[in-house]
């Protein structure tokens, strides 16, 4: 992984325990001093503060590990993703996705629309089936609210500084982003984990994709194996790829066997021109706008497609996450 990424991770999980002030305008000191009992306080977050907490983690990765400097890569990605997001609950979010020029094997989720995953794990990728799986599981924990639900219950909050937070949105807005500096650091419940992957097979499926390629990924990271240093993050942040797949194929192996196997159309390529990541190099600061390049695309649709649900014969995978 780009070790300004690794550092910038470490740095957020480290001043949540310690309690240091940050000299950034993110009160990261204060993380644990809110947050646990803000999923009943009555200072919930509404869509539009969502959204904009999002942006602003989304900015801070980018500011850790830019876009990879591919136009024509992010569009692509951009395309997939949002048709993907078009079969999910909330498909009017302003979905944003990219690949940033990280080595490192993983992929991230900013509440309100955002999703970023690394060069690392694009590149590992065969098909489109198994992009598109990706882009769903993390596009699940975005329309669950995985995130935000950690990130309101991650600190103990006094009764005065629960009045102090509806007093002053803004503070409670920017200690909100700082928890979720910690929250990525740290990794979201396996029972999170698992809910995304059966939604993300969902979704790839709901949008004319075979419902594989998620599958398809999670053995390729076991093989590979807690050793590659490519997958430490992952790993540390995620259950392990068996788990993962024990768990899918609890739930989906009653359905699975109705779906033919079929070949799947390749995955488009990073550019030639295109430099291999470094593993030490400075990145000027980005922030979540530098997502925002496409935003007059069409979601994109499959070949023969017209758009709607996609392939899932008689209702295979209706109900495995209750929709």
């Amino acid at each position: 992984m780009n070790l300004r990424l690794k550092i910038w991770l470490g740095a957020a999980a480290a001043v949540a325990v310690l309690g240091v002030a940050s000299a950034a305008s993110i009160d990261l000191g204060r993380i644990f001093d809110v947050g646990r009992d803000l999923a009943t306080a009555a200072t919930g977050l509404d869509e539009k503060e969502e959204i904009a907490v999002g942006r602003e983690i989304a900015g801070r990765v980018l500011g850790a590990a830019p876009l990879v400097a591919d136009a024509e890569l992010q569009s692509y990605v951009n395309r997939v993703g949002r048709w993907v997001a078009q079969q999910a609950e909330r498909p009017d979010l302003p979905w944003r996705f990219g690949v940033i020029d990280s080595p490192g094997i993983n992929a991230f989720a900013a509440p309100g629309g955002y999703v970023l995953i690394t060069r690392g794990l694009y590149e590992i990728l065969d098909n489109e089936a198994q992009l598109a799986g990706v882009l769903g599981h993390e596009i699940g924990h975005i329309v669950r609210r995985h995130h935000i639900t950690v990130m309101q219950k991650s600190a103990a909050v006094s009764a005065g500084a629960r009045l102090a937070q509806r007093d002053n949105r803004a503070q409670f807005i920017n200690n909100l982003i700082g928890t979720g500096a910690e929250v990525f650091a740290r990794g979201l419940d396996k029972s999170a984990e698992y809910e995304a992957d059966r939604i993300g097979i969902v979704l790839a499926a709901r949008a004319g994709y075979s419902p594989y390629g998620l599958i398809e990924v999670l053995h390729k990271l076991a093989a590979r194996g807690a050793s590659d240093a490519s997958l430490a993050l992952l790993f540390k942040t995620h259950p392990q790829p068996g788990e993962r797949l024990s768990q899918l194929g609890d739930a989906l192996t009653p359905r699975m066997g109705q779906f033919p196997a079929g070949r799947e159309p390749g995955i488009r390529q990073v550019s030639a021109d295109v430099p291999p990541p470094a593993a030490q190099q400075p990145v000027p600061a980005q922030g979540a706008r530098a997502l925002q390049q496409d935003e007059g695309a069409a979601p994109a649709v499959r070949p023969g497609q017209k758009g709607g649900i996609g392939v899932d014969p008689g209702g295979i995978l209706r109900g495995i996450f209750g929709r």
